[in-house]
């Protein structure tokens, strides 16, 4: 393994030459996603498949369909008042995945899978799916190599598989109704990825779904489902954790909502609705994510090494072949060389202007990688973190209840700390907040 730090070295393999992902991402991530993934295709069909998906991730598009954003985060909010009012300790994260396939689900499909109020059978099997997938440091080798899981893997792709299929060609017919009726509505991510398939392929609609598309649409909309995963919910919970040991920031947030939403909060779903661009009018919410996202970035790339692609690094020549190549994000954003104070929590990094010694090094904040394999996702991510921090922070205080989780489940674990927090990051996947973040929740009185 060739552990990368440094911005310029990772730019070498991630966008001068964009290396292919390393075999070991394939075997990791099929039981999960499948054969057919964003992730790990490569060559012309990875670029045809994101040239089909990138209309229906676009910042503009996006915007046309904050509504439903708004109302699955609305639910999610009465959900939490629940919790407020039976001062009962429960997962973040837990709470927020749900959230976010709720939004996926309606975004990617315009299908509402009501995770959030149902123990919904496709969420299941995923969570199901992640538990069962080994860890690369996992030293319990029964849980590492148990025969059973390949039968549970087999078992759960079949239910996910089932049920995607189903609401594929739900969509279909409800697509081809509303072409009937000359309907204007705003399409989802499927729709767009249909038109742009048939386009490409030359095909004509009919009446069936092309079964090719359909393979490959359902790992697709698989890796979605994993995406949103691990950046929205696992973001969520940190930028709630740092905001609450740093209220002079979480001041900054309030003040900065109220300007743009007024102070009645029972207005402002409604208002973010009716003015979906409303939400980059929020200079200091965004500045608050991407120092979140620097401080626990929650995945990393990693590539296959190649004989004919050295690394240049302060002189000397390093060879790639038979290495596997990790720029580790979370290393690089905690560089004092790269990141001034890099331990602290400093939103004003994302705010200063060019040549403030707190701007942030080029290359070197990569939560979403950089280069033709970015992340397609990520401004979904910066939408719906925004949309959950506009419509909790100021009607909520959450706050990390490790200790009331200990006390529950019957153990100490107060010495388990990374930098002497209890909030760290640990390996599911992707890296999640350790326990899914035990939360308390209390309705915040307001004047």
């Amino acid at each position: 393994m060739l552990i990368i730090a440094d911005p310029a070295a990772a730019a070498q393999i991630t966008i001068q030459n964009s290396l292919e992902k390393h075999h070991n991402t394939r075997e990791f991530v099929y039981p999960l996603l499948g054969e057919k993934n964003l992730v790990t295709l490569e060559g012309k069909e990875w670029k045809m498949w994101r040239g089909i998906f990138n209309p229906g991730f676009a910042s503009g598009h996006l915007m046309s369909l904050v509504g439903s954003m708004v109302s699955d985060t609305v639910r999610f909010t009465g959900i939490l008042s629940g919790y407020a009012a039976k001062e009962k300790v429960f997962e973040l994260e837990e709470a927020v995945t749900r959230l976010t396939v709720d939004i996926i689900g309606n975004v990617v499909l315009d299908m509402s899978l009501e995770a959030q109020t149902s123990e919904n059978e496709l969420v299941k099997a995923f969570r199901d799916q992640l538990q069962w997938m080994p860890l690369p440091n996992d030293i319990n080798l029964f849980r590492k190599y148990n025969p059973m899981k390949w039968f549970v893997y087999r078992a759960n792709t079949r239910i996910m598989n089932r049920y995607l299929d189903k609401l594929l060609e739900q969509r279909f017919a409800h697509r081809q109704q509303e072409e009937k009726v000359n309907s204007k509505r705003n399409k989802p991510v499927i729709d767009l990825a249909l038109d742009t398939y048939l386009k490409e392929t030359g095909q004509s609609g009919g009446s069936a779904l092309p079964w090719q598309f359909k393979r490959s649409a359902i790992d697709h909309f698989k890796t979605f489902l994993f995406a949103g995963h691990d950046t929205t919910s696992s973001t969520a919970c940190f930028v709630v954790h740092l905001l609450s040991k740093h209220p002079e920031a979480l001041e900054k947030v309030r003040q900065e909502h109220d300007e743009v939403y007024g102070s009645d909060t029972s207005k402002t779903a409604e208002a973010i609705a009716n003015d979906p661009h409303s939400l980059n009018r929020l200079p200091y919410t965004l500045a608050v994510l991407k120092e979140v996202l620097r401080l626990f970035p929650p995945a990393s790339t990693v590539r296959e090494g190649d004989p004919n692609t050295p690394i240049l690094f302060n002189g000397k020549e390093y060879p790639t072949d038979g290495f596997m190549l990790w720029p580790v994000a979370y290393g690089m954003h905690r560089q004092p060389d790269l990141w001034p104070n890099a331990e602290e929590f400093i939103p004003e990094r994302f705010l200063v202007k060019e040549g403030d010694p707190l701007f942030p090094p080029k290359g070197a904040w990569r939560p979403f990688e950089y280069g033709p394999r970015n992340c397609v996702g990520q401004e979904l991510a910066y939408i719906e973190l925004k949309i959950f921090m506009v419509l909790t922070l100021r009607d909520f205080d959450i706050r990390a209840a490790y200790e009331e989780q200990d006390k529950i489940d019957g153990k100490d674990r107060s010495t388990h700390t990374t930098k002497g927090d209890r909030a760290y990051q640990v390996l599911v996947a992707t890296a999640k907040p350790v326990l899914g973040y035990p939360s308390k929740v209390t309705k915040r009185k307001r004047q």
